[in-house]
């Protein structure tokens, strides 16, 4: 089954978003055959637009669901939280949730993976190093920790205390 990388992002309500995103995508997705491994929360500033900070992380887990399946529910989810599918991209955000990456999968349409943005920001790179950090790029054949350990910007970002309520088959901290 592929890896797949989904990043969530919020700076409205962001615990309440972070922590109701990540209760859907553990329902959609995991199972105890299937646990969904999660960073650490990240808060940086809104990039593109003046806005208020984003609560950003990570999760992975392997799944058989399409790719387009998993986008679907993503933006499913995203919807049930607010999130217009209108809304202009640099904007602020209920929820938001992308794929990253879905295997070695490469392809620009209908769900672009990998995500251009792992590479450009470090509140995407920083969190997928850590709950993927041997899991090679498909087109930068680098690791993600060795693509974070090279990283350079002067985005800044810095880890939050964020605890989950008790979730089953959440491996919050852990590395698939």
């Amino acid at each position: 089954m592929p890896i797949v990388a989904l990043g969530i992002g919020s700076n409205k309500q962001r615990r309440y978003h972070i922590g109701a995103g990540i209760e859907g995508i553990v329902q959609a997705f995991g199972s105890a055959d299937t646990p969904i491994y999660c960073s650490r929360v990240f808060e940086s500033d809104a990039v593109g637009f003046a806005g208020q900070p984003f609560y950003n992380l990570v999760v992975a887990f392997e799944s058989d669901k399409s790719c387009q399946a998993i986008q679907t529910t993503c933006k499913a989810l995203e919807n049930e939280h607010g999130h217009s599918s209108d809304a202009p991209r640099f904007s602020p955000r209920t929820l938001d949730i992308d794929v990253l990456i879905y295997g070695s999968l490469i392809q620009s349409a209908p769900v672009q993976v990998p995500r251009d943005e792992i590479v450009t920001n470090a509140f995407v790179l920083w969190p997928l190093s850590e709950v993927l950090p041997t899991f090679e790029h498909p087109l930068e054949q680098h690791s993600f920790a060795e693509l974070w350990q090279n990283y350079h910007s002067a985005q800044q970002l810095h880890p939050i205390e964020f605890q989950f309520p008790s979730i089953p088959h959440l491996r919050q901290g852990q590395a698939l």
